[in-house]
């Protein structure tokens, strides 16, 4: 089992001593948990490995209550819920839930128990598109055509859930607007309110004052994954196997998914740059938008605003962890607070389009 890597992280051993008593509780006395190993990955809870009984599976701890969490909560059983609706609605390959647990007694927190899937999972450190010795960058031009072009799939795939209905109506927003698009501008400042911790970030101040003055007259709702984007998928042969992580499920218009797929290339792409790296061509919102629609028969919205919007959200979650990083002593605070973003340049240019 890997250490603790950052000091948010829940101690290894504690998650495999808690895990034996909880299924032994569950199966029976002679459950056996092996093989309990956390994986580096994850921005916003802790994800743990484990075989119980000779079988892999999968568990999402909630984040730990002083460990500075990403999100206002964590809800465990939201997430199995959204899980269950794609798995019945949708061909969008999920994880198999298995078990919710609600007592805190065995992990200190929820936790969510799936079925392991086996495949390939896009690395966000070091960035997939970076990572010459990685499994992405050893694929040839069709492979990555490949996972491009399913990726996208999914999405079309994912939007046949209507987010007016009222198998979806757990996921509407209690925020103000006239327009489920409007009412996630709105819970985004409500979120940037809490996650700044007192701390003013003046480039996300100026994102909600140029993305308020031009909100699309789009009443778009349909099923929204949240945080649609490579890294979150687990592929076999370059084709998804496994869609991962929906904390941030809700409804809205498709080009919220679709431009958050597009902006993420973008991202990585920019420390690429930074480096005289290039990268492959991949996610064109131009193009990204003339496949989806081929797939799905819906028109989208140009997706400037929508990628200015992807910034905008990406920037909270990336500033709420740069604090929680000072916090925690691993980074200075930096002179300029909206270094605190980790990409400013290319969220100002994404603004200056519009």
């Amino acid at each position: 089992m890997t250490g603790r890597a950052w000091p948010w992280r829940r101690d290894p051993a504690a998650v495999a001593e808690g895990l034996a008593a909880w299924a032994a509780a569950w199966r029976g006395p002679g459950a056996a948990v092996t093989g309990v190993r956390a994986p580096g990955s994850g921005m916003s809870n802790d994800t743990v490995l484990f075989s119980l009984d000779g079988e892999a599976l999968v568990a999402r701890l909630a984040p730990a209550p002083d460990a500075w969490p990403t999100f206002p909560a964590y809800d465990v059983d939201r997430q199995r819920r959204v899980i269950d609706l794609v798995r019945e609605r949708t061909a969008v390959p999920v994880p198999e839930v298995v078990h919710v647990e609600a007592d805190a007694a065995w992990l200190g927190v929820p936790f969510m128990v799936s079925r392991a899937v086996a495949g390939d999972v896009p690395a966000d450190s070091p960035p997939y598109l970076l990572d010459r010795e990685g499994w992405f960058l050893r694929g040839s031009a069709d492979d990555h055509r490949r996972l491009e072009e399913s990726t996208v799939e999914v999405l079309a795939r994912l939007h046949e859930v209507p987010g007016d209905g009222e198998a979806a109506a757990f996921l509407h927003l209690d925020a103000p607007g006239a327009t489920p698009l409007a009412r996630q501008l709105a819970d985004q400042r409500a979120y940037y309110e809490w996650a700044r911790d007192g701390q003013a970030v003046p480039l996300l101040e100026r994102a909600f004052a140029v993305l308020g003055d031009g909100v699309p007259a789009n009443d778009g709702c349909v099923l929204l994954w949240g945080d649609s984007r490579p890294g979150n998928i687990i592929y076999r042969d370059f084709a998804p196997v496994a869609v991962l992580d929906w904390e941030m499920a809700t409804v809205g218009p498709p080009e919220v998914d679709v431009a958050w797929a597009t902006f993420f290339h973008r991202f990585f792409a920019s420390f690429g740059e930074a480096l005289g790296m290039a990268v492959p061509a991949m996610f064109d919102p131009a193009a990204t938008a003339a496949r989806y629609e081929r797939l799905s028969g819906r028109a989208l919205d140009d997706l400037r605003w929508y990628e200015a919007f992807a910034g905008l959200r990406f920037g909270i979650i990336l500033a709420r962890m740069s604090l929680r990083s000072i916090a925690f002593g691993i980074q200075q605070p930096p002179a300029d607070p909206d270094d605190l973003t980790l990409f400013a340049p290319l969220l100002r240019r994404l603004l200056d389009d519009l």
